[in-house]
C-alpha cells in the first residue's frame, strides 16, 4: 500500500502529528493569513530581529564559560577527593539566552551518592530516607561552596558582596551568585548519574540549529508568556522549560509538516543522544553536528509570525485535561487510559508533560489553566479583524498587532470575544493522526 505524503513525513521524522488541530486552524485561519500576507511577513521580520537584538552575546557566554571554569578550579583547589564536574546548562548553552540571562550551574558529583550509599546502607533502600540523605548532603556540598566563595582571594573579589551569596533552600536547593560583572548565577548540586539538564540542554542546542524559525519562536514566546502571567511558576503558571517543550512538542506534532524531528529515535544506534535516563551516551559534544543528515520531508513554509499564531491556536484548543504531551514519543496520548503509572500519579495535575528523558513533569508547576486559556484568546483576537466586512474595509479599519502588542500584553478584558463561538468546536474531538490507528494516542 503506497503511504500519502503526510504519513511519509511523519514516519520520515518519527513524529504523530495531530491534524485535527492543523485542519482546525487552516479552517478558521486561512483568509485571514492571504489578506494580510504582507503585515505577517512584517510581524515576522520583526520578530526575527526581536531575537537577533536580545540574544546573548558572545562575550557574555565568554564570560559566563570563565566562571564556570573558575568555580571548578576554586573547589578542587580545597576538595581535591572530590569527583565531580561543574556543567552550565539551560539556556546559556542551548542557543536561547537572551542578554544578562541567568547561568545554571550544575555540580554534578555521583560520587556522594555512592558515599552516602555506603555510608547508611541499612536505609537507603528507603525512598523517604534515601531523599532526606541526598537533600542534606547537596545542602553540605552547597555551604562548603558558599564558604568557598567568601574565603578564596582567587575568586572572593569577583562576587558582588552587596548582593550577597544566597542559599535557597526550595524544592530545588540552589546557591545564588551575582558577580561584579552583572552575572546572576545559580548553582545546585546533582547526584544523580543521569544529569537530565545537560542532555535536555544537549537536545534543544541542536533543535536551534535545525530550523532558524525555533529560538525566535521560543524568545518570542517565553516574553510574551512573561508579560501575559503565563509564565509564572510560583503563582500557577508554566515554567521556562515548560515553555520551550510546548514549542518542541508543536512544532513537532502540531505544525504541518512537521518542522523538528524526533532525534532520539532518529539517532537511536549512534550513541549520540539520551534515550531515557538509563540509556545515554557518557559524554556530549555541544560543538558536534548530527551524525548523519536528517531524512529529506516536505518543506513547512509558514512565516514565524503565522507559526506564533499556530502555536496560539494550538494549545488554545488543546484538551489538557484529557490529553499528556510525550515528548518521549512525539505525540499526544490519553491521560485517562494511560497505563503508566507516572501518569496516573500525576492525573490531578492540570497539565502533564512526559518529559524527554527523565520521569519528571515539565507541566507540574501549572495549577489553573483558566488564565493561559483567556491569555492565549485574548491573543489570538488581536489577529481577527471585525467580521462581515469587505476585505478592503478590513484592512482599512483594522490594526493588525505590531510584537510590541504581542511582547507586552495589554490587559486581559481589552479585545473582543471575536473567538468565542469557535472555542468548543475542536476541544472534545479525537485528534486526528492521519492513517495511523487510533490506539497509537491512547
Amino acid at each position: 500500500m503506497l503511504l500519502r505524503q503526510d504519513d511519509q513525513d511523519q514516519i520520515a521524522y518519527h513524529v504523530t502529528s495531530n491534524l485535527t488541530s492543523y485542519h482546525g486552524f487552516n479552517e478558521r485561519f486561512k483568509k485571514i493569513l492571504e489578506a494580510f500576507n504582507d503585515e505577517f511577513q512584517l510581524l515576522s521580520c520583526n520578530m526575527f530581529d526581536y531575537f537577533d537584538d536580545s540574544k546573548q552575546p558572545t562575550e557574555e557566554f565568554d564570560r559566563k564559560m570563565d566562571l564556570c571554569y573558575q568555580l571548578k578550579n576554586i573547589i578542587s583547589k580545597h576538595n581535591s577527593t572530590w569527583l565531580f564536574n561543574i556543567v552550565p546548562t539551560g539556556s546559556t548553552v542551548t542557543g536561547l539566552a537572551t542578554k544578562n540571562s541567568d547561568l545554571d550551574v550544575a555540580i554534578h558529583i555521583p560520587q556522594a551518592a555512592k558515599l552516602l550509599e555506603e555510608m547508611h546502607s541499612d536505609i537507603y533502600h528507603i525512598e523517604e530516607e534515601r531523599n532526606r540523605l541526598w537533600r542534606g548532603m547537596q545542602l553540605e556540598i552547597l555551604q562548603i561552596v558558599r564558604l568557598l566563595l567568601e574565603n578564596d582571594e582567587q575568586i572572593k573579589s569577583r562576587i558582588d558582596w552587596s548582593k550577597g551569596v544566597q542559599l535557597v533552600q526550595a524544592q530545588i536547593q540552589i546557591l545564588k551568585i551575582e558577580t561584579v560583572d552583572g552575572i546572576d548565577c545559580d548553582v545546585s548540586v546533582v547526584m544523580d548519574p543521569f544529569l537530565s539538564s545537560m542532555h535536555n540542554s544537549f537536545m534543544i542546542r541542536h533543535f536551534a540549529c535545525i530550523d532558524a524559525r525555533f529560538a525566535p519562536l521560543c524568545a518570542v514566546v517565553k516574553q510574551w508568556a512573561a508579560s501575559s502571567g503565563v509564565k509564572n511558576p510560583k503563582e500557577g503558571g508554566f515554567n521556562s522549560y515548560a515553555l520551550v517543550i510546548l514549542v518542541i512538542h508543536f512544532l513537532q506534532c502540531g505544525a504541518y509538516p512537521p518542522i523538528l524531528p524526533h532525534l532520539s529515535k532518529l539517532y537511536k544506534d549512534d550513541n549520540f543522544i539520551a534515550q531515557n535516563d538509563l540509556q545515554y551516551p557518557l559524554r556530549l559534544d555541544f560543538g558536534a553536528p548530527l551524525p548523519r543528515p536528517l531524512p529529506t520531508v516536505s518543506a513547512n513554509h509558514s512565516s514565524l509570525a503565522q507559526l506564533f499564531l499556530e502555536f496560539l491556536h494550538y494549545y488554545l484548543k488543546f484538551d489538557f485535561h484529557m490529553y499528556f504531551i510525550s515528548m518521549r514519543d512525539a505525540m499526544i496520548k490519553n491521560r485517562q487510559q494511560s497505563m503508566n503509572p507516572t501518569v496516573k500519579n500525576e492525573i490531578q495535575k492540570e497539565v502533564y508533560i512526559e518529559d524527554p528523558f527523565d520521569a519528571h513533569n515539565p507541566g507540574r508547576t501549572v495549577r489553573s489553566l483558566h488564565h493561559i486559556k483567556k491569555v492565549l484568546k485574548d491573543t489570538i483576537n488581536m489577529f481577527i479583524p471585525v467580521p462581515n466586512e469587505d476585505i478592503d474595509t478590513q484592512k482599512r479599519n483594522f490594526h493588525f498587532p505590531t510584537l510590541d502588542d504581542i511582547l507586552f500584553m495589554a490587559t486581559p478584558n481589552s479585545y473582543p470575544e471575536a473567538f468565542e463561538e469557535q472555542d468548543n468546536e475542536i476541544q472534545n474531538e479525537e485528534p486526528s493522526t492521519s492513517d495511523i490507528p487510533p490506539n497509537v494516542i491512547s
